[in-house]
């Protein structure tokens, strides 16, 4: 909204009575940002909490909004008394607060963002306290009272000759109370801009001054009252709500953090890759953070400093709310991360083990659960329909699902594995398919499988949890090896038993317990059969071990003269008898 000229000139300095109220703004609408994510609360607390000693009222009495004359009796009560307190040569602070709040609690805010109560409570007070004091009000006892509300029914009443409505609350806290309605309160700014350069009614004194533009024009105690009487005239002119001087300071205070933000983050980025992420520990946390303590700055310095006001504080105020809950959500996101790490090195757990993955799923969703509920708790304090949201986004998680359902069924198959524990990484294992070899990794969507030909095999869980597998390094990592053995009829078994018996005691590979042992299995129809039974400490040495006594056997019973005997066949031709 555009709008010219300078505000008439009050007959005390502008910077007393007003660096005041911008600091009275301030004190509540930085408590109400930091109550936003529960930083600063306990100062916060501590500094909103103190009594007001120097007021003349009960701190804790509420405004009678009983009825429309209540209501509007209150409100130009305690708004006669801000205006006194304002234009006053005794500074006193807490009493002004006092009158401001208890004035802002004529309005109904209930349809306004929490995060934004504090500053439109601000706005509508001096802007409908600039329109009635240009108005012609009825008398008092024409305003119904609450007998002729409660007789009558009363459920709106308007000042006459205007849309300004107070209305009776149907539900919430405040029920039954009499407030300027939400409705008035959105077309009070346009109702300002259409009754400004009306003059002030005559029994406000020809010296009478009102507060809103003086107000929206101040500055905060950060900026000195001379530094803004040096500045030329046009610095002054209003600009859309705000003065050319308040823009520019708005755009160097937003440049400044976003160029220490950049800096920060460039800053961040080269450390961490510099250093393993996971050694990285608390550092990874200081972009975040001191990324949210400039959003934190930059919001306080905008609102109570500058004294930005209106729709463009409203704009900027959720602009750094949901930014500093990005960098929130990054903090929470990090600190996830090194807790599931801390948790595996404490545990001494592999990276790439089963347990490992677990550990980061149940990690990784607390904290994904953590910032869901920040977004929505931001969603909701400034009013976002998040629920609406979240609503859409199940449907479309719905689609997801079933055009990834391969996907959930590899992941499922991993918290099989999990559960029913079948391998782990380091096993030996064998599948249904034929492939053979040890698991290096299992994950929630595959496993890894190394062949005995250094071949690295990914096989989906769900293959996996739907076939047969053979776990050779359970119970036990030893694997018994059996070698069949034929000899020629006539050979002298103890013999060919012993020498079994003495060439698996003196292979390394071979294990001495349990002892090998050498079984007379069969009367073959070429051979005398035997099986030499031994143990191997090692699924993958079990092929060279065959291989080992293999040749140990063919050697030495070529030394020892038994023979090893091959199927034959003898074909006997007769002639037979000619006819």
């Amino acid at each position: 909204m555009q709008f010219t000229g300078s505000c008439k000139p009050s007959h005390r300095p502008i910077g007393v009575t007003f660096q005041r109220l911008s600091f009275i703004k301030g004190n509540i609408s930085m408590l109400s940002f930091c109550r936003i994510f529960k930083i600063l609360l306990i100062l916060g607390l501590c500094a909103s909490s103190r009594p007001a000693w120097s007021a003349n009222i009960f701190p804790l009495e509420p405004p009678d909004t009983s009825s429309p004359r209540a209501t509007l009796s209150s409100f130009i009560y305690y708004t006669d008394q801000l205006h006194a307190a304002a234009v006053s040569s005794k500074e006193d602070a807490r009493l002004e607060k006092e009158f401001l709040q208890r004035a802002a609690r004529c309005f109904d805010l209930s349809q306004v963002p929490s995060t934004l109560k504090t500053e439109i409570g601000i706005e509508s007070v001096l802007m409908l306290r600039e329109i009635l004091d240009r108005a012609e009000l009825p008398k008092m006892e024409d305003v119904p009272d609450r007998q002729e509300a409660k007789q009558q029914d009363i459920r709106a009443w308007w000042i006459p000759h205007t849309e300004i409505t107070i209305g009776r609350v149907t539900e919430g806290p405040r029920l039954g109370s009499y407030l300027f309605t939400p409705e008035t309160v959105k077309a009070l700014e346009n109702f300002y801009w259409e009754v400004r350069d009306i003059p002030y009614r005559q029994d406000k004194g020809g010296e009478y001054t009102g507060l809103y533009e003086q107000y929206i024009y101040s500055s905060g105690w950060m900026i000195p009252e001379g530094l803004l009487k040096k500045l030329p005239e046009w610095m002054r002119f209003g600009l859309h709500g705000q003065a050319v001087w308040q823009w520019f300071g708005l755009i160097l205070v937003l440049g400044a953090c976003l160029f220490a933000v950049l800096l920060m983050g460039k800053w961040h980025m080269r450390d961490w890759r510099k250093s393993d992420a996971k050694d990285s520990g608390l550092l990874r946390l200081v972009f975040p953070c001191a990324s949210m303590l400039l959003c934190l700055a930059a919001n306080y310095i905008a609102d109570t400093q500058v004294n930005i006001t209106g729709d463009i504080l409203r704009y900027l105020t959720v602009g750094l709310g949901i930014t500093f809950a990005l960098f929130c959500a990054m903090a929470i996101y990090i600190s996830g991360d090194l807790v599931m790490h801390g948790i595996i090195r404490s545990t001494n757990i592999k990276e790439e083990a089963l347990d490992a993955d677990v550990i980061k799923l149940v990690c990784n969703l607390f904290t994904f659960g953590l910032v869901f509920l920040l977004f929505y708790k931001v969603g909701s304090h400034f009013g976002i329909p998040v629920t609406a949201i979240f609503a859409s986004a199940g449907v479309a998680g719905v689609a997801v699902a079933l055009a990834a359902r391969e996907t959930l069924a590899n992941f499922f198959g991993g918290i099989s594995i999990f559960m029913d524990r079948p391998f782990r990484a380091g096993d030996y294992i064998v599948l249904s398919s034929g492939e053979r070899g040890e698991v290096k990794a299992v994950g929630m969507r595959s496993t890894r499988l190394l062949t005995r030909d250094d071949i690295m095999i990914t096989i989906p869980n769900s293959v996996i949890t739907n076939g047969k597998v053979i776990n050779q390094s359970l119970p036990s990592p030893s694997i018994r090896v059996k070698i069949t053995i034929g000899v020629a009829y006539g050979t002298d078994i103890d013999k060919v038993e012993s020498i079994l018996l003495e060439l698996a005691t003196h292979n390394e590979l071979a294990m001495p317990a349990p002892a090998p042992q050498v079984r007379f299995m069969a009367l073959g129809a070429s051979s005398l059969d035997f099986d030499l039974f031994c143990w191997v400490s090692r699924p993958q040495d079990r092929d060279l071990l065959i291989h080992q006594l293999n040749r140990a056997i063919y050697l030495k019973f070529g030394q020892e003269g038994i023979e090893i005997p091959f199927p034959q066949m003898g074909v006997h031709i007769h002639e037979g008898q000619q006819r």
